[in-house]
């Protein structure tokens, strides 16, 4: 239950948004979803006319059919819909329709068998025409799941949202035995049966899902490599892991959570060896924090620069010149946090927290703890004071509008003009392209913030996202700032002098591509790229040879690239300590009126973005995508 993620390839592609239009409100959608009796009589799968008519899932509810059930779900759809079908997995904030919640009222258990396996087989393209929803991320399984399998699965969702459905038991006594039943039937989809993180979620999640046999977890209030306490391990089972797979079991009733904690207790030799020797706990306490100040903060970044900036770069962006020696894949190691993006730490941003994170170190990866013997509390509220200052406290709220302002002056390339201070910042959710392959299960780039603005002539778009990694192609155009070696701390000076950290040249560039819907048409093309009927227009920068060109698109692969006397779009780049900025522009009118976008001030069309980060290796199909957001020229 305690677990990370990230990309590993597979037998089975993910079900992004397995499920998704079961029960989406027509809110969100902006109309009337489809109910059991849009239902086809009949559809067709692999050529063969299918009947719906009556039918019934061929399953009975045996827990091994159930279990396998589980495992399908876990391999293809649990990113989306979340190990609690809630609608809340690591996907669930990337898209726009978000993934359906089975456990709410008007949820798939209400509906026939006849229509989750329509929806799953068909997916968002195979609706009928008045409800096509071309925002959705849902696939259709017909050519990737067997019918059985899409049958075990949809046993699953039933049986266990009708579990989760139940009211909470009266209070029980704590058990190993419970703790157990719970285990195997919520928690072995991604520990293992035994414990040692190798469920059948193992080659979806990375980090893997928490080896529970070592005895270590991440968040404790223990000192970093000890045991942590039974109320550590109760809160780490009732919270979760923000921004991973782990999500919160605080749903399950206390006495059975107590039980879990019982049961992984003996999962792991250490806590026996623990209490038989007699030991106890030495907890690290928290004191109270003291006032922020301009003296703090000033002497924070100095400490933090010398003790933090290694890894996670000048701007807490997790650029740091050492993350070459710490990031390997192979090893199960991870990025340093993007420090300003404080809604995703693990523990949370308040200063407690990250106080407490600071003292005791992360056990298993690459965060150490600062030793009190050399940092003293003042120096750790400092560097914790100085934190907080390079993100925002609250995620950006995701809005369908993209505001493009009315300027008065020429759009010139200037990251810092003046016009772009009066415009508004659009915060754009990315999710891995994981629909057709080859895929990109869990992207680097997780979101991107744009700004628009346009005069009498043209168009320009300012654009930033964050990428650990850049493209060493630029530095030699000298348009790359990044975060410098830090000065050795004062306690390791005398060390041995370290080797220095050879570049990783990747094998592919990063890029980015702003996607737009052809003369807006009533129905819009498919988000992910367009389709036969239905072409989009993009415009791409790519980092290798800094230049943007502009193709079309009639689906994920079928890009042709314009004329070259249609190469009117220019752009301009720059990266700075983790982040790349981009400013992208061009005429509102152009010659090809069928093939180029056009742009009327006071209209609006649709637009969507495409990120490829090359160090993660990802090229072609293999990126970070968005739904369609609308761009709007104000007047």
């Amino acid at each position: 239950m305690i677990a990370q993620s990230k990309p590993r390839n597979s037998r089975f592609s993910f079900l992004l948004a397995g499920l998704l239009l079961l029960t989406l409100p027509s809110s969100l959608l902006g109309f009337a979803a489809p109910s059991s009796k849009d239902v086809p009589k009949s559809i067709t799968i692999k050529g063969k006319e299918f009947s719906l008519e009556n039918i019934k899932n061929p399953f009975s509810s045996d827990p091994e059919t159930i279990k396998e059930g589980g495992e399908i779900y876990i391999k293809n759809c649990f990113l989306c819909h979340g190990d609690l079908l809630d609608g809340k997995g690591l996907f669930g904030e990337s898209f726009i329709p978000a993934p359906a919640s089975f456990v709410q009222n008007n949820s798939v258990i209400f509906k026939t068998p006849a229509y989750a396996f329509w929806r799953i087989m068909k997916g968002g393209k195979g609706l009928p025409e008045r409800f096509k929803p071309w925002n959705s991320a849902m696939p259709a399984w017909e050519e990737v799941l067997s019918q059985e399998e899409v049958w075990k699965t949809i046993l699953y969702i039933y049986k266990t949202v009708k579990e989760r459905r139940q009211p909470i038991p009266k209070k029980q006594n704590p058990s190993i035995k419970q703790g157990k039943n719970i285990y195997l039937k919520k928690c072995a989809f991604c520990h293992g049966e035994k414990g040692k993180g190798d469920g059948p979620s193992k080659d979806y999640t990375f980090p893997h899902a928490r080896n529970l046999t070592k005895g270590h977890i991440k968040i404790r209030s223990t000192s970093f490599g000890k045991i942590p306490t039974d109320k550590d391990l109760f809160d780490a089972i009732s919270n979760g892991m923000k921004g991973t797979t782990m999500p919160g079991w605080g749903h399950l009733s206390k006495s059975d959570r107590q039980s879990l904690v019982l049961y992984i207790k003996t999962l792991s030799k250490k806590f026996k060896k623990f209490e038989k020797r007699g030991k106890k706990h030495k907890i690290i306490t928290v004191p109270e924090p003291p006032p922020v100040t301009q003296e703090r903060l000033k002497r924070g970044k100095k400490s933090f620069m010398i003790n933090c900036s290694g890894c996670h770069g000048v701007k807490g962006r997790g650029d740091g010149v050492t993350t070459a020696r710490i990031v390997d894949y192979s090893s199960n190691a991870i990025w340093p946090r993007n420090l300003s993006e404080p809604w995703n730490f693990r523990r949370g941003a308040a200063r407690k927290d990250i106080f407490l994170t600071l003292r005791t170190g992360l056990s298993t990866t690459a965060m150490p703890k600062f030793s009190p013997r050399i940092f003293k509390d003042q120096e750790i509220w400092d560097i914790v004071d100085f934190v907080l200052t390079l993100g925002t406290p609250e995620q950006p709220k995701v809005k369908p509008v993209i505001l493009a302002k009315k300027a008065n002056v020429d759009l010139l390339d200037d990251f810092n003009a003046s016009f772009w201070k009066e415009t508004e910042a659009a915060y754009i959710p990315l999710g891995g392209q994981v629909l057709e392959k080859p895929k990109s299960y869990f992207p680097t780039v997780r979101n991107l913030t744009v700004r628009a603005a346009y005069n009498e002539k043209e168009i320009a778009f300012k654009i930033h996202w964050d990428d650990p990694s850049y493209d060493p192609a630029l530095k030699e155009k000298n348009i790359v700032t990044a975060s410098p070696t830090p000065p050795l701390p004062e306690h390791l000076k005398g060390a041995g002098k370290e080797e220095p950290i050879e570049p990783v040249i990747p094998d592919f560039p990063d890029a980015l591509a702003l996607q737009f819907n052809l003369n807006n048409e009533a129905i819009k093309p498919y988000f992910l790229n367009g389709d036969s009927s239905h072409p989009v227009n993009l415009w791409k920068w790519t980092s290798s040879d800094n230049t943007t060109q502009e193709w079309n698109a009639t689906g994920l692969i079928n890009w042709t690239l314009q004329k070259d006397q249609s190469q009117t779009v220019k752009a301009k780049v720059n990266y700075q300590f983790g982040r790349y900025f981009l400013i992208v522009k061009r005429k509102l009118k152009v010659d090809d009126k069928i093939m180029d976008v056009q742009f009327d001030a006071g209209k609006s069309l649709s637009m969507a973005f495409n990120v490829w980060d090359g160090y993660q290796g990802e090229t072609g199909a293999k990126k970070s995508i968005s739904s369609w957001f609308e761009l709007q020229l104000a007047k």
